[in-house]
């Protein structure tokens, strides 16, 4: 966590840490919505899908940020997003 608030110019603290659980938030975990889409041999017609959950509150104590990245998610954007932003 020392590094991340050295990256953002912030002090190692309680808010620093809301900060970065804030940024994580907004930048990583906006869902894709799936409608009327097979995906995995399933027939999905409204469900929203999130690109990482954070696994464990982040604190200032702890040296690592536990992420979750959802595999549905990475499937969906390869073969249903036109221009996706991530490339496999």
């Amino acid at each position: 966590m020392e590094k991340v608030c050295k990256m953002f110019g912030k002090e190692c603290n309680a808010d620093s840490a809301r900060f970065v659980a804030s940024l994580i938030d907004e930048i990583l975990g906006e869902p894709v919505a799936v409608i009327n889409k097979e995906l995995n041999h399933k027939l999905i017609e409204w469900q929203t899908y999130d690109f990482i959950t954070l696994l464990a509150p982040i604190e200032m104590s702890g040296g690592v940020i536990k992420l979750k990245i959802n595999l549905d998610y990475l499937t969906i954007t390869e073969k249903f997003v036109a221009n996706p932003y991530l490339e496999f």
